[in-house]
């Protein structure tokens, strides 16, 4: 029998016996003859596309066929197709699904050959070691080739396919990590991912709020603060000035020696006078008044700033700041103008 005639003659006893075990109620979960019947027919579909090198179609019509009815003879079907097609991970498994399946007389010959494909992929498949820090970070996500790794599983070496692969780790508050690792056939790569917490900018202080209808805030000039008890013009420490009544008080005590020195000698001269009547008596008695008016306005000046430097107080207690009073004085009489 030429190898082509046996090529043939096995797809045939191939699809009896898929026919056969697509045929046969699944003993878990019963399933509708019309099911049945369409899955065969993906199935034969898948078979004709196998034997024709068309391993990429074969591969879909297999997994299509098997999502309709579970049935140990497509398990082994896929895993060949899955195998002829680089997805060794996929096609190990199920091999070993196909194995867990109870054994039937139609698909006892696939035995062998499933344990015999089992044991090539696992020296070919990859596997990826991943080393994160931290490792419990709140919200970790870990993908391998956009596809995610269950948390549970993170501390496990994952099988995967030769190739180039992409790791990526994202957490809240963490700027996500990504790493690129080629794994050899059969190799065993380990894969570091370190996250750095994002740094959060400090709140910029919100500024005053100025309406639509304000000037821009360019033109808004801040406000001058206004110390109580002081005009809004002094400075802080400035205190107002006590020089003006100093000088009344002074220049009055000055006044009235002055004008008790001229009354003085008026009463001198008074007494010297030959007579109490006549030019030199009269003149005497002038004296001695002009020396008691000197001596009164000197007496009010004093007095004045007296007052002044008691009641010119704001109601802090702190002496109030006045414009400087200005005194007129003459020889009778003194004028005080503030």
């Amino acid at each position: 029998m030429t190898p082509r005639r046996k090529r043939a003659l096995s797809g045939v006893l191939a699809l009896l016996v898929a026919a056969a075990m697509l045929a046969a109620p699944a003993p878990a979960a019963a399933q509708s003859a019309a099911d049945v019947a369409v899955a065969r027919e993906i199935f034969i579909e898948a078979s004709e596309l196998a034997r024709q090198g068309r391993w990429e179609q074969a591969r879909e019509q297999y997994e299509r066929s098997l999502a309709i009815k579970r049935a140990p003879i497509t398990l082994y079907s896929l895993g060949v197709a899955q195998q002829q097609t680089g997805q060794l991970v996929e096609a190990l498994e199920n091999f070993r699904a196909f194995l867990v399946e109870p054994s039937a007389p139609a698909t006892k010959a696939y035995e062998k050959l499933a344990r015999q494909a089992i044991q090539e992929l696992e020296r070919k498949v990859a596997a990826l070691e991943l080393r994160l820090s931290p490792g419990d970070a709140a919200g970790l996500e870990v993908k391998i080739d956009g596809v995610v790794v269950p948390t549970a599983a993170l501390d496990r070496p994952r099988p995967v396919n030769p190739g180039d692969h992409t790791v990526t780790a994202s957490a809240p508050g963490y700027r996500a990590a990504e790493r690129s690792v080629a794994a050899a056939p059969g190799s065993r790569a380990v894969v570091v991912l370190s996250l750095e917490r994002e740094l959060v900018a400090p709140a910029a202080p919100a500024g005053p709020r100025v309406s639509s209808t304000s000037a821009p805030a360019a033109s808004v000039a801040p406000a001058r603060p206004v110390l109580r008890g002081a005009p809004p013009s002094a400075a802080p420490d400035a205190a107002p000035s006590r020089v003006v009544p100093i000088v009344l008080v002074a220049g009055g005590l000055t006044t009235v020696a002055a004008g008790a020195a001229i009354g003085l000698l008026g009463v001198a001269s008074a007494s010297d006078a030959p007579t109490r009547d006549g030019d030199a008596a009269d003149a005497a008695r002038a004296q001695a008044l002009a020396g008691d008016i000197v001596a009164g306005a000197g007496l009010l000046a004093a007095g004045v700033g007296v007052l002044v430097m008691v009641f010119d107080r704001d109601p802090a207690g702190a002496p109030r700041k006045q414009p400087s009073p200005r005194a007129d004085l003459d020889p009778f009489r003194l004028t005080v103008r503030f």
